[in-house]
């Protein structure tokens, strides 16, 4: 376990969805989001779902998603993975958690739409 004086770092993760687990998503996606509240601020730099296509300019209805990438901050790849085994859409079975993949990354830009 690093200490916490160890830099953050950044990791990507990419959490691919159980096949068919669309109303699951949807089911348990208020609890998800509540629950990024709970951790520090520097922990979600950003994230979102994943889809199947892009979402034609008007459709409001639910797009087709198959998982999640996600920017974190950490300071090791064991307090990404600690953490996302306690998150809804792991133990609500949404991502297929042993299909994910947690990899270094160095951010050259970040900005929001």
């Amino acid at each position: 376990m690093a200490s916490a004086s160890a830099p953050l770092r950044e990791w990507l993760i990419i959490a691919p969805d159980f096949p068919n687990a669309l109303e699951k998503r949807l089911a348990v996606r208020p609890k998800h989001l509540e629950g990024l509240k709970a951790d520090p601020e520097t922990f979600w730099l950003w994230g979102g779902a994943m889809l199947e296509e892009p979402i034609k300019e008007g459709d409001t209805s639910t797009p087709k998603m198959k998982g999640s990438a996600m920017l974190v901050g950490a300071r090791t790849k064991e307090e990404v993975i600690e953490r996302l085994k306690k998150d809804v859409y792991v133990t609500g079975e949404v991502w297929d958690f042993e299909k994910a993949t947690i990899i270094p990354f160095k951010s050259a830009l970040r900005k929001a739409l």
